[in-house]
């Protein structure tokens, strides 16, 4: 079977999807972004910040390289 461009099964070249599809796909979207954002960050993160923070304070008191490059 010979393959058949999209004009000559009726498709556009160039779809496009309704208005309201794309105003629904962008509330959703929206929706679990503004839920990530509000969400609190996990314990572990937390812990491996505060032990980034920790090695910061330790490498500038000890005179040590510049630990913020």
């Amino acid at each position: 079977m010979s393959h058949s461009n999209s004009r000559a099964n009726g498709l556009s070249e160039d779809p496009q999807l309704d208005n309201k599809v794309l105003d629904a796909i962008g509330r959703a979207l929206k929706a679990h972004y503004d839920d990530l954002v509000r969400a609190p960050l996990p314990d572990k993160f937390l812990d491996l910040l505060a032990d980034l923070d920790t090695e910061e304070r330790i490498a500038r008191s000890a005179g040590g390289h510049d630990a913020t490059r």
